[in-house]
């Protein structure tokens, strides 16, 4: 067997069932594929639909008494899994047709990458109608289904839950899926920059739709179980691989979307402990990691990465001025995650932040403008205005380089006055003997 899809699934029957639905209609062969679902302690009816579930491919059902968090939950499916290559899924991603397929082409032409489903993962379907929306979740919802002639007034305050798109619709190839994406424009900034590879391609791990060879995730060890609450457990896990020397490929085409469900998770990590996880376990050093301390790309993927840009071609300039700055800048970061990681509410870590934050802001402003000329000199001049205010500077503080030129210009005078002294005294010495030769 191939592949092996892994879906940990607490407390969205109806969102899994219609995903589980979807797998029926896969193009790529039905013996070369299973699905490991685990269900990760739900208390809904996840484990009784389930158990009635008779799916025409191989699925494989792992129960867990008590709900482990999603790193315990994908490592014990890849346990069970018995494919070559490990397929990640989430319950609520609604896979089209090719999904599997299309997984496989990637992988024959790279077969050592980790394949993800970026940018076009970020598509949204409102499959159904949940009765814990908010107002503004209803009305998003109201502005996809109004132009399809699938909206009705009662929605606003029924307490019930409504599908939209049924199992027979996902069977039978209905076009009923189609009227019910949300508008989405892959040129996007925020989405294209997932796709990028110069600097953190290991942000393209996101397991909605993620795939590699089930040796290779043995290898760098599979999911820390240690993070527990919602979120960066698969960046963690990107970023390990990446630091293995793996390569990242995403996808130029949708293969699923995500179906909408109300915003709040279970075990919102609304502390920053998953990202104090990722600083003990890699440390403060490397500021693709110590940027999460001031600024998350979740927040603005595109002025972290240009962040990490700038930084990038500053350590390799041949300018001492901006190697140094960019020193500076590295330092301030490390010392940020550092004051996070022991007091996260502290107000020195909240001056560290702010001061930062702001600056960044203002740098990711000046480097994305068109004009090109004097960028480095505006940037360094706010990153370093920024730098000094939280780390003043000392003599003891800066490099001896700082003062080379005064270093070259007092060896250059020494070096002169050096060889002054010598002619003078061959000359002199030329004289004497001269004067004794006429003797």
């Amino acid at each position: 067997m191939k592949y092996s899809v892994i879906i940990p699934a607490y407390n969205r029957s109806q969102q899994l069932m219609l995903t589980l639905a979807a797998f029926e209609k896969q193009t790529y062969p039905m013996d070369q594929f299973e699905v490991v679902v685990v269900n990760d302690g739900s208390t809904d009816d996840t484990l009784e639909k389930l158990q009635q579930y008779q799916a025409p491919y191989r699925l494989a059902i792992v129960n867990l008494a008590q709900t482990s968090g999603r790193s315990a939950a994908r490592n014990r499916g890849v346990a069970e899994a018995n494919g070559e290559y490990i397929i990640f899924c989430d319950p609520d991603f609604l896979v089209s047709p090719h999904f599997i397929h299309v997984h496989d082409s990637y992988h024959r032409q790279h077969p050592k990458a980790v394949v993800s489903g970026v940018p076009y993962l970020f598509m949204n379907a409102y499959t159904q109608l949940h009765p814990d929306f908010s107002e503004e979740e209803k009305m998003a919802m109201s502005g996809v289904l109004i132009p399809a002639g699938l909206w009705s007034e009662h929605f606003l305050h029924t307490n019930e839950r409504i599908e939209i798109v049924t199992r027979e619709d996902i069977l039978n190839e209905t076009d009923r899926l189609s009227k019910v994406i949300a508008p989405w424009e892959p040129v996007e900034s925020h989405y294209a920059q997932f796709s990028t590879t110069d600097v953190a391609p290991w942000l393209m791990a996101i397991t909605r739709n993620l795939s590699l060879s089930k040796q290779l995730f043995d290898r760098v060890g599979g999911f820390n179980e240690t993070f527990q609450k919602h979120g960066l457990e698969d960046w963690e896990l990107g970023y390990r691989l990446h630091r293995y020397g793996c390569a990242f490929i995403s996808m130029n085409e949708p293969v699923g979307y995500h179906q909408e469900h109300p915003s709040g998770h279970r075990t919102e990590d609304t502390q920053g402990e998953n990202i104090r996880i990722m600083f003990k376990t890699h440390g403060f050093e490397d500021p693709e990691l110590s940027l999460f301390a001031v600024m998350s790309p979740s927040e603005g993927i595109e002025a972290y990465k240009n962040m990490l840009r700038i930084l990038q071609a500053w350590r390799k300039s041949k300018r001492a001025a901006l190697r140094y700055a960019a020193k500076r800048v590295r330092r301030a970061c490390t010392r940020s995650a550092r004051l996070f990681y022991k007091s996260p509410g502290s107000p020195e870590y909240e001056r560290f932040k702010t001061v930062l934050k702001e600056a960044f802001t203002a740098a990711h402003a000046i480097y994305t403008e068109t004009q090109v000329a004097g960028k480095n000199h505006r940037i360094k001049a706010v990153l370093s205005q920024a730098c000094r205010s939280l780390m003043p500077v000392t003599r003891k503080s800066v490099p001896r380089r700082s003062f080379a030129r005064r270093s070259f210009a007092r060896k250059t005078f020494t070096r002169r006055s050096s060889t002054r002294r010598a002619v003078a005294r061959k000359r002199k010495g030329l004289r004497t003997r001269k004067r004794l030769s006429r003797r």
